[in-house]
C-alpha cells in the first residue's frame, strides 16, 4: 500500500524517541515516548512559550493551558519551576506552580516540599494542588512515602490554610493512618 507524503516523518520521529530497534523494527514507546513525540513535534521553545502565555493570562491563555495539561511536558513542568526559582514572590512565580497543578508528575515530587514551605500563602495552596494532581497518577512506593510526608509538612502550616484548602478541594485528601485518600480512593502507604 502506498501512503501519502507526510509532514511529519515519523520513522525519524521513532528514531529520535528511541522507538526503533537496530534492525530497524519498531519497539513500542508507551506513554512515555508518545509524550516525547509530542514535546518534539511542538518544540521546546513553543513549550517554554505556552507557559509564559498562560502566566500573561491574555486571550488564548486557558488554551495553552490544557495543551500543556495534554501533553504532560517535562520541559513546561521545568519552565514553571524555573519561573519560581526564578522570580519569587511574584505573581508569575505563584501562577507557575499554579499552572504545573494542571500537569505535574512524580517526577515534580520533589519540587513540592519547596512550594508547601513557601513565605507566600498563595504558593503554599497552589503547592498543594500540584500534589493533588501527582497524587491522582500512578505513584511507586517511595513516591507515595515522598508525597504522605509532604501531606505532614502542609498539616503543620501555621496559617492552616493548607488544611482548609484541602477540604475545599473536590476530591479531598486526607492522610489517615498510613493511608492517603484522594476522594473515594484509598492508597496505601
Amino acid at each position: 500500500m502506498r501512503h501519502k507524503t507526510m509532514t511529519i516523518d515519523w520513522e525519524a520521529l521513532a528514531k529520535q524517541i528511541g522507538g526503533l530497534q537496530p534492525d530497524g523494527s519498531e519497539r513500542t514507546v508507551g506513554t512515555q515516548g508518545g509524550k516525547r513525540a509530542m514535546e518534539i513535534l511542538l518544540g521546546e521553545e513553543n513549550l517554554r512559550d505556552a507557559v509564559d502565555y498562560f502566566i500573561s493570562l491574555c486571550p488564548g491563555a486557558f488554551t495553552a493551558e490544557m495543551v500543556l495539561k495534554i501533553v504532560q511536558s517535562e520541559i513546561a513542568m521545568k519552565r514553571c519551576f524555573e519561573i519560581y526559582k526564578t522570580e519569587p514572590g511574584t505573581d508569575r512565580a505563584c501562577s507557575a506552580v499554579f499552572l504545573l497543578g494542571s500537569m505535574a508528575d512524580e517526577k515534580t515530587l520533589p519540587w513540592v516540599r519547596e512550594f508547601v514551605r513557601d513565605a507566600d500563602r498563595a504558593v503554599r495552596l497552589n503547592g498543594l494542588r500540584v500534589l493533588q494532581y501527582i497524587l491522582c497518577g500512578p505513584l511507586n512506593d517511595e513516591e507515595m512515602e515522598a508525597a504522605k510526608n509532604l501531606l505532614e509538612i502542609a498539616e503543620m502550616d501555621p496559617t492552616r490554610s493548607c488544611e482548609n484548602v484541602l477540604r475545599a478541594f473536590g476530591s479531598t485528601i486526607y492522610l489517615v493512618e498510613g493511608f492517603v485518600l484522594v476522594g473515594n480512593q484509598q492508597r496505601s502507604l
